[in-house]
């Protein structure tokens, strides 16, 4: 019985893990049958129109951001945390299949082991610009650990988060009105959809809502659970992010039921002009959601 209790603890918060690790598949099967997945609708935020969004949405069209060639992206990962490795991890694992889908400017900024960049602000400014400024799309993952003031970037000095603003302005600047993708994996993610955020040229995704933990998986696992179920779905075949986000629902849904823990609500929001924005290097059927 504290076996398992000891088991069910260093599974919960993302926000505070366990140190044990040992790389394992990307696969989880629960010990009981999974709950159905509610709607969908409460976790999508929908678009609002503004100002600003009617300059970015003249500039990029529906049409042209999902034909997009996997050399046209740009692509920054970050690791924010140092606590586990399975921050690292992610970033690792998910530029490897992006670079083997064709992306060929992937940075990465970690915090527990070398990389392109260090996972700081500067880091982050150093990899955006170090990719240049041509046409194309942008891809913004962070990992780690967050609050409601931001995500947390354990190799920055003095001010250690990012906040949504920081980021709005990051991504303003190096990617413009371009196709834009910003996934923030931690706990109160939700926080990065503010209406400085949505844009109807960005997709933003989120592992929790604001209020809401991120959860870890078991010790032996290699990636943390949102990260896990997202690329989890993306190695089954979705061929846009919405279609990755929603996939993903049902495998993070399935691990807090079974961990008996508050759901944590993973949130996303699809700009008008970039709603069917199709994943790098994906086969896309149709330009319609199946």
């Amino acid at each position: 019985m504290l076996l398992a209790a000891t088991v069910l603890l260093s599974s919960l918060s993302a926000c505070v893990t366990s140190q044990g690790h040992r790389q394992s598949d990307l696969a989880w099967r629960a010990p009981t049958e999974s709950r159905q997945l509610a709607s969908l609708d409460s976790f999508v935020v929908e678009p609002r129109s503004s100002s600003r969004d009617h300059r970015v949405a003249a500039a990029v069209s529906p049409t042209s951001s999902t034909e997009l060639e996997p050399g046209q992206w740009k692509v920054v990962l970050v690791s924010g945390s140092r606590a586990i490795p399975a921050h690292d991890a992610a970033v690792l694992d998910l530029g490897q299949r992006l670079r083997g889908r064709g992306v060929t400017q992937v940075a990465m900024a970690l915090t527990g082991g070398p990389g392109d960049v260090d996972a700081s602000r500067a880091g982050i400014r150093q990899a955006l610009e170090g990719l240049g400024d041509q046409q194309g799309a942008c891809l913004f993952f962070a990992t780690g650990h967050g609050n409601v003031a931001g995500l947390r970037l354990d190799a920055d000095r003095g001010n250690r988060t990012l906040t949504p603003g920081e980021l709005d302005r990051l991504l303003d600047k190096h990617c413009g009105d371009r196709p834009t993708v910003a996934i923030i994996s931690d706990c109160d993610a939700g926080v990065f959809l503010d209406s400085r955020m949505r844009q109807p040229n960005r997709i933003l995704i989120a592992a929790s809502a604001k209020g809401r933990n991120s959860y870890g998986a078991k010790m032996n696992e290699r990636h943390v659970n949102f990260d896990r179920c997202l690329m989890g779905a993306i190695d089954a075949g979705a061929s846009t992010w919405r279609e990755a986000f929603e996939r993903s629902l049902p495998c993070v849904r399935e691990r807090e039921a079974w961990l008996g823990v508050r759901p944590s609500e993973p949130q996303a929001y699809f700009g008008a002009a970039v709603a069917d924005l199709a994943i790098p290097g994906a086969t896309r059927l149709t330009a319609q959601m199946r």
